[in-house]
């Protein structure tokens, strides 16, 4: 373009936002102007000699280049990555080496660093991360089918976390299935506004994937999200917000004290006549308290709060997003963030798959288990949950040796 014209100023980016600044609407009529004349691809014939002869000189210089076989890493088959998401599939059905990187995948989930796992396989640590991502993207398609298909999202909790990369802070939303406790969706935005909510809304639509009820920590751009669905707020956050209201309004520890277990009080109950009875009660001595502010706060935001209270189907809180949070604070703790975007977006795949498939230390199940019963028979499911079984074929010490097998002198001379 720069030859064409005789400049030397114009870049890829200039020229970019001149496009842009084009009308769609202009396009068309020129665009229909020239396909009723038949002149719509008259410059096609040009294009492709000159394709064609640009190709001729590129490869001219490279016929005495060749690469020896085997060079690199092979690409595995799409069956082999579809056999360890599959429960009726056999261990020895699957390579190799889709175990061992499905070993390094749980030592990377567990803190393990990249430079220790590629001492340990001989390679540099990129190597190992390179395989851990290859086989985080084969395998995500195979198991967003699954979440999709087999949840149905009617009740869902929505909530979000900063995240630095490169310097800058990025919010990740998560959608978690309230039955399940399964996150059915996710998203990495540069911006919770409400713009931001509604692509959240329209992705849900695109997935099919309408909740009746979503429950939230009261975000205000949250109630441009699915405005059809019913928003209930989270009692846990809103008890919260008295306290951090009352350090803002107030400096007397005794007078914080005070207003503090009335207003609280409030949501104490299982019975929504109490808190209506509870809030008209406060309400008639607001103004010598100095919380009419809040009381009317309250009044406004009563609609999202007095359906969960002591409701059998609304939970009152989002104890179960929280969850699933801390889980992953675990994992970005140690990564102190994340190199780019697109490093970011397929490290958050990575421990969304991981998450759905280790085992919780409360249970001994995995989330995924929730959809799926037969789960454990996943290969995948047990390379990650019983490495040394399934891939160095050991077999668990319980079974062969006990302490009680010990003579009392023999375990005092092991602790010698």
């Amino acid at each position: 373009m720069n030859f064409a014209l005789g400049v030397k100023n114009l870049s890829e980016a200039n020229i970019t936002a001149a496009l842009e600044q084009i009308s769609a609407k202009q396009m068309r009529c020129l665009m229909a102007k020239q396909l009723k004349a038949g002149k719509a691809h008259y410059k096609e014939e040009y294009l492709l000699g000159e394709l064609m002869s640009q190709l001729g000189k590129d490869t001219a210089g490279t016929e005495q280049v060749a690469t020896a076989d085997g060079v690199g890493m092979a690409i595995s088959d799409p069956t082999a990555i579809r056999a360890l998401v599959n429960p009726e599939a056999k261990l020895g059905e699957v390579a190799s080496p889709l175990k061992w990187i499905s070993f390094m995948m749980a030592l990377y989930y567990h803190g393990v660093p990249l430079s220790v796992c590629g001492k340990w396989f001989n390679v540099h640590k990129t190597t190992v991360l390179r395989w851990i991502l290859g086989l985080t993207l084969s395998l995500w398609p195979l198991v967003s089918d699954l979440l999709t298909a087999r949840v149905k999202g009617t009740i869902v909790y929505i909530d979000g976390k900063w995240i630095k990369i490169r310097g800058k802070w990025y919010y990740w939303f998560v959608v978690l299935d309230q039955q399940t406790a399964l996150p059915i969706f996710a998203q990495l935005l540069k911006t919770r506004s409400r713009w931001a909510c509604r692509s959240i809304g329209c992705h849900l639509k695109r997935l099919k994937i309408i909740p009746q009820v979503i429950i939230t920590d009261g975000l205000s751009s949250y109630r441009y999200l699915l405005q059809s669905a019913k928003h209930i707020t989270c009692l846990f956050h809103h008890q919260q917000g008295v306290s951090r209201w009352l350090k803002q309004n107030f400096t007397d520890e005794k007078e914080i004290a005070h207003r503090k277990s009335l207003m609280k009080r409030i949501f104490q109950t299982n019975y929504k006549r109490t808190v209506i009875r509870r809030l008209d009660a406060i309400k008639s001595i607001a103004q010598s308290l100095g919380i009419t502010q809040w009381v009317q706060q309250t009044e406004e935001d009563l609609p999202k709060l007095i359906p969960a209270v002591g409701s059998q189907r609304i939970p009152a809180t989002t104890n179960a997003i929280e969850r699933f949070f801390r889980t992953f604070n675990r994992f970005y703790k140690v990564r102190c963030g994340f190199f780019s975007l697109i490093s970011a977006k397929r490290e958050l795949i990575f421990f969304l798959i991981m998450y759905l498939f280790v085992q919780q230390p409360h249970n001994k199940q995995a989330p995924i288990e929730a959809i799926i019963p037969t789960a454990r028979g996943m290969p995948f499911y047990q390379f990650v949950n019983q490495p040394l079984k399934t891939v160095f074929g050991g077999q668990n010490v319980n079974q062969k040796v006990h302490m009680a097998d010990f003579q009392p002198q023999h375990c005092m001379a092991t602790q010698i």
